[in-house]
């Protein structure tokens, strides 16, 4: 059995509205998650390997759509937390979700809220 090496979790929310990434989203499902996550992995990879981390970009859009890696970690993390909770794996995958969907929307509201209003 290998040894486990440290991740770095890179989340990253972008737009597949995004002007520089319309063309393709317009056709190809998840074009803008896809295209975050190679930009997580070319900017923060070398840095984690030469850390001796994983770099797992965990990619989402405004809408919803999760990238593969992200995917890829959430069930990988369900799949353990189920069974030393005792609970379905689906359960577990359902309620991470839920989490992250719910911490993102309000850290979207409150970047909204945020933002300074044009003077009048």
């Amino acid at each position: 059995m290998g040894q486990r090496q440290p991740a770095a979790l890179d989340i990253t929310i972008t737009s597949p509205l995004c002007p520089a990434i319309l063309g393709e989203t317009c056709h190809q499902t998840c074009a803008a998650v896809l295209a975050a996550e190679t930009c997580k992995l070319h900017s923060n990879g070398p840095k984690c390997q030469e850390l001796g981390w994983s770099c797992i970009p965990l990619a989402v859009e405004t809408y919803g759509n999760w990238g593969k890696e992200a995917q890829d970690t959430i069930s990988r993390l369900a799949s353990h937390l189920a069974i030393h909770q005792s609970f379905p794996k689906s359960s577990v995958v359902a309620e991470i979700y839920g989490r992250l969907n719910m911490t993102l929307v309000r850290s979207i509201a409150r970047a909204i809220l945020a933002r300074e209003l044009p003077p009048s």
